[in-house]
């Protein structure tokens, strides 16, 4: 049960926050504190197996790409260039031309449209696990809910993922008053 709990306070933390200055949290007028921690457990588990892929097309860089015009010696620096031209690309004196993914340095341009895309693979991952985690809690029908800057003031000084922090949290949720009254629009 505190594992459940604790997954269920990271995915509600995460859920919670938005990137307007409102946290919101999530409610079920009259719930039960079984059905309460039952149903966000079932829905952080269903969230945590959503993924954008395997990334198996991702393995020689970008989207699976390895070419040799994407390092800086296969661009014509002074080891490809001096190779190409019959002198020693290398210090010690290899006339072997320098291509390839893994023969030299991979260029500052490849490796930053490298990062971008991993970013954008792990933004849209949270993404995706976001949108599963809130459709399910909707399907059992749990409303999301704007916290007061007193609740959320409340909230911050309980240590997130303790049983007081998801108590408060579940004494939220399941007053019919507060989930009417502070309903996220």
């Amino acid at each position: 049960m505190k594992t459940i709990l604790l997954v269920a306070g990271t995915c509600l933390a995460l859920a919670g926050c938005s990137t307007s200055s409102h946290q919101t949290a999530w409610g079920k007028p009259g719930v039960t504190r079984v059905d309460y921690g039952t149903d966000i457990g079932m829905c952080t588990g269903l969230a945590a197996m959503q993924n954008s892929g395997n990334g198996a097309n991702s393995a020689g860089g970008i989207n699976g790409r390895n070419a040799s015009a994407q390092t800086d010696t296969a661009r014509g620096s002074t080891a490809a260039s001096g190779a190409a031209a019959g002198g020693s690309g290398a210090a010690g004196g290899s006339n072997v031309p320098a291509s390839g993914m893994y023969s030299g340095m991979a260029s500052s341009d490849f490796v930053q449209r490298a990062a971008t895309q991993q970013r954008a693979q792990e933004m849209q991952a949270k993404k995706l696990q976001a949108e599963t985690y809130k459709h399910c809690l909707v399907e059992r029908g749990y409303h999301e809910f704007t916290l007061t800057p007193e609740q959320r003031a409340k909230l911050a000084t309980f240590k997130a993922g303790t049983n007081e922090y998801h108590e408060y949290l579940y004494s939220l949720g399941a007053d019919a008053n507060v989930v009417a009254k502070q309903g996220a629009h």
